[in-house]
């Protein structure tokens, strides 16, 4: 890590490349929330790794993320953090480092989860049954598919009894259309923020999420801020019948993560089955076609071993030469 400063050349310490990689990090929009656990994750991969994060070398960076502790979102997080920082840090026009270790690490793979949205009841109970400003943050979630972080970022100026304006993931603005109910509390407050927290410090996501929980908790109302927007999302995306606009609405820049979000029910799996065009079993167990569709059930194909593709060979990877540390 050889630095040139006009004609003084030193060696900066991992710290101070941590830091500038943070300033980095600033300078090119990353959320506040992004930058503190980047710090976070790279001392902690500074102060565990063998040689520190200036000397390692794959098998280490690959052993310290195999840790079975951690949770497969957790290594994933970790991972992300870790390729980001040494791809920067080996730029060729501000180059820090002279090889990436991360290059050959295989990303963990996250399975996506099944969506958890809030039942109706819960949903109706946390929009009408509860108090301010409670209420006002369960109608923003539910009525509007807002993040705790967009919450705690808007402002009474931002809203009209028409649409609401808002600042999400990464300073992505986006427009939301203003439901009544939340227009109804939104209205006679005055500007500034809508959330104000009693210690008038600013309000953060992290904080709007934990309290509005432990409220709702006490209240006896078992849900939180995030499934109330899973079930704004699988709301919409089940009366209105098309993802780009619950896209568009939850603010996401990849329809995959919107479909994370929208839930399918049971009676409309089991409605899209029954559009197939044969009906229920005979007597004698053979399938009859539906009334008003066409041919009949066709046995499967018998399958020969002569049919089925030679196994691919499997070759042995050539070995890398060893890598010495820098």
């Amino acid at each position: 890590m050889t630095t040139t400063s006009g004609t003084v050349e030193y060696v900066a310490t991992p710290e101070q490349m941590i830091e500038s990689h943070l300033t980095w990090m600033r300078a090119g929009g990353y959320a506040e929330k992004s930058v503190r656990a980047s710090r976070r994750v790279l001392r902690k991969a500074h102060a565990e790794l063998p040689e520190g994060l200036h000397a390692a070398i794959g098998t280490e960076l690959a052993g310290w993320l195999d840790n079975p502790d951690w949770v497969r979102a957790t290594k994933c997080a970790y991972h992300k953090h870790l390729v980001r920082f040494y791809r920067w840090a080996c730029n060729p026009k501000d180059p820090w480092l002279s090889f990436d270790p991360s290059a050959d690490l295989r990303a963990p793979k996250v399975n996506p989860g099944v969506p958890r949205p809030a039942g109706a009841e819960l949903v109706r109970a946390a929009i009408y049954d509860t108090a301010d400003p409670w209420r006002i943050y369960c109608r923003l979630a539910a009525l509007g598919g807002l993040r705790a972080c967009e919450i705690a970022a808007l402002r009474r100026e931002d809203v009209t009894a028409e649409v609401m304006h808002l600042w999400g993931k990464g300073d992505k603005a986006r427009v939301v259309p203003t439901h009544p109910l939340i227009w109804e509390l939104i209205a006679p407050l005055s500007p500034g923020h809508i959330v104000r927290r009693p210690s008038g410090r600013a309000p953060t996501g992290d904080w709007v999420s934990t309290q509005t929980a432990h409220y709702l908790a006490a209240a006896g109302v078992p849900t939180k801020l995030y499934p109330l927007r899973h079930w704004f999302a699988s709301e919409i995306n089940q009366r209105y019948g098309d993802i780009r606009v619950v896209q568009e609405l939850l603010g996401h820049a990849s329809v995959m993560t919107t479909q994370r979000y929208t839930a399918v029910t049971a009676s409309r799996l089991k409605e899209a089955v029954t559009v197939l065009p044969f009906s229920a079993p005979s007597a004698a167990g053979t399938p009859t076609a539906a009334p008003g569709s066409a041919g009949a059930v066709a046995p499967p194909p018998h399958r020969s071993e002569a049919s089925d593709p030679p196994a691919a060979r499997r070759g042995r990877r050539p070995r890398r030469p060893a890598r010495h540390r820098p």
